[in-house]
């Protein structure tokens, strides 16, 4: 166990896996795969050291600590070095590299890593530019932020590459990665050690991504479009995301800029999608066909109107079910189907979206001439053992800073703040329903303008990938779902 401050980091015995901890909490958890051990170099107070393979290269790992805790990973291809610190061939392929024989299946060291029970981790991983924010998820400091010094970090599906996939080792040459952690106020404060030319990835359908950096290139990849604009590089595309690609003297930075349609735009794409058959009619399909609706966003009407007669929501206790219902009710004045509703809320468990429902809910009631307000309250004021889904609640019903400000900060470092990337162990449609709990932070409290700049760039990075979907996923109709209902109430 090597102490850091207020954390330590504790190593596994044969060096494939660490944890950072905050006191007694595990704030992160974090695996190497594809590494075989060898032994122990250096166990030390402030400095640990582990041997691997892997293939036909050898893999040193050190973590150590002083003003910042590093991790660093040398491969170097050649004799490594077993457990009794006796030598021992391992075949290198014939050109240098290590691995299997063919590219597309060669391992690389992988890094994943899971966050603790009340944080966050947000990751950007870019090749040769790369972050990682560990946080509390239910107050805003500290942030322990690790960023890439040099090597590489790349999203690999289950886990980050620690290597490029084409690399390749001659006998006694080597590659090197460093991440460095330090703490931080903020994520705020965590963003600014960004690259420089690092404009924000999110954009909205027609904004240009504009990159200033005379030194490094870019490569923009079709369908997106560059064109000069004086100083500058201006990236275009379609609703979707781009890739684009920096060539600097650290390597390639793969970046993926998201250019995200209006609101209405992919509402009525999706139930397009819906009334085309696409995709089943879930609860978030018949959702997102109503609220379209609602909108006057569909051509044919009739056709959704059939659809939505089709769908017994009554049955169901689905979130969004429900408010399927609500949307009708208030669109045809029917009264009942709200109530309805209300009392179908009473049966449903809280739970990530509930309180918006419940809110959803009682407008709809007033719209139509009904103050529900003391069965509305009633429901929120149930009580909740999970932290957001009481947040939710509480700012519906208490509106109290000083019961949710802090958790609004930490709701902040689960979304990433302003950085780039995405989160690790949070699934879409769960960060599509956190940006909607975001955007009920009232105005007047500090943290609103960070809040709402933090939902906006989620919500255009959702909304991106959902459009480039096609929306032919059930989670992306369950994403722009929760993302319509979100807007609705703010």
């Amino acid at each position: 166990m090597m102490r850091w401050g207020a954390f330590a980091i504790r190593v596994r015995d044969d060096g494939t896996g660490f944890d950072l901890l905050h006191g007694a909490d595990v704030w992160a958890q974090f695996d190497l795969d594809h590494l075989q051990p060898t032994g122990r170099f250096t166990d030390d107070a402030d400095e640990v050291e582990h041997g691997f393979t892997l293939g036909g290269a050898t893999c040193a790992v050190r973590h150590a600590v002083g003003d910042a805790w590093t991790v660093r990973w040398a491969l170097r291809a050649g004799d490594p070095v077993r457990g009794d610190g006796s030598l021992g061939p391992v075949p290198v392929r014939g050109d240098g590299s290590f691995g299997p024989s063919t590219a597309e299946s060669r391992e690389r060291p992988r890094l994943r890593m899971r966050p603790g029970p009340g944080c966050a981790v947000w990751v950007w991983a870019a090749g040769a530019e790369g972050l990682i924010a560990i946080a509390p998820s239910r107050r805003g400091a500290p942030v322990v932020g690790l960023r890439l010094t040099q090597g590489w970090l790349k999203d690999a599906g289950d886990g980050f590459a620690l290597a490029p996939p084409d690399l390749t080792l001659t006998p006694g040459r080597r590659w090197v990665g460093t991440l460095r952690a330090d703490l931080y106020p903020s994520m705020d404060a965590f963003g600014a050690r960004l690259p420089g030319w690092l404009a924000p990835l999110e954009l909205s359908v027609g904004e240009p991504w504009e990159f200033r950096e005379p030194d490094h290139a870019l490569v923009v990849s079709p369908p997106a479009s560059a064109r000069p604009d004086g100083d500058a590089v201006q990236v275009f595309g379609d609703a979707g995301r781009a890739a684009v690609t920096v060539h600097s003297p650290r390597g390639l930075t793969a970046l993926t800029v998201s250019f995200a349609p209006m609101l209405d735009t992919a509402l009525a794409a999706g139930a397009s999608a819906v009334l085309r058959g696409v995709v089943p009619t879930t609860p978030a399909g018949a959702f997102v066909v109503a609220e379209a609706l609602g909108r006057a966003l569909i051509s044919e009407p009739s056709a959704a109107e059939r659809l939505l007669d089709a769908f017994d929501w009554s049955q169901d206790t689905d979130l969004l079910a429900i408010a399927t219902g609500i949307v009708r009710g208030q669109r045809s004045g029917n009264v009942r189907m709200v109530r309805a509703a209300l009392r179908k809320l009473g049966m449903v468990h809280p739970q990530p979206g509930y309180g918006r429902v419940v809110m959803a809910a009682w407008l709809a009631g007033l719209a139509l001439g009904e103050d529900s307000s003391q069965e509305a309250l009633a429901l929120l004021s149930r009580p909740s053992h999970s932290p957001w889904v009481a947040l939710e609640l509480n700012v519906l019903n208490l509106r109290s800073h000083e019961v949710s400000g802090g958790s609004f900060h930490g709701l902040i470092n689960a979304l990433g703040g302003d950085l780039p990337g995405e989160p690790v162990g949070l699934d879409a449609v769960r960060q599509a329903q956190l940006i909607g709990l975001l955007q009920l932070c009232p105005d007047e409290w500090p943290m609103s303008r960070a809040a709402d700049g933090c939902a906006t760039k989620n919500s255009r990075r959702l909304l991106a990938a959902a459009s480039a979907s096609g929306f032919s996923d059930a989670d992306d109709l369950a994403v722009l779902a929760w993302l319509a209902l979100g807007q609705s109430l703010v």
